[in-house]
């Protein structure tokens, strides 16, 4: 609990939490964090991207195969 009895946020319990950890802990946590957001990025654009077999066909046309 916050000092004005409202309940902390996930944010917030995050942000307590990675205070109390070693660099090195910190540090893998932010590069956890990138890998999620490029995940989600990814993610986002999957139903816009062709899928990799498309893309296989494609070159395979191209090579003439």
């Amino acid at each position: 609990m916050l000092p004005d009895n409202r309940p902390m946020s996930a944010q917030e319990i995050l942000i307590e939490e990675i205070k109390r950890q070693s660099e090195p802990v910190v540090r893998e946590v932010l590069h956890y964090l990138k890998f999620l957001e490029r995940q989600r990025a990814h993610e986002e654009w999957a139903d816009v991207l062709p899928t990799r077999e498309v893309e296989q066909e494609k070159l395979d046309i191209l090579d003439g195969k």
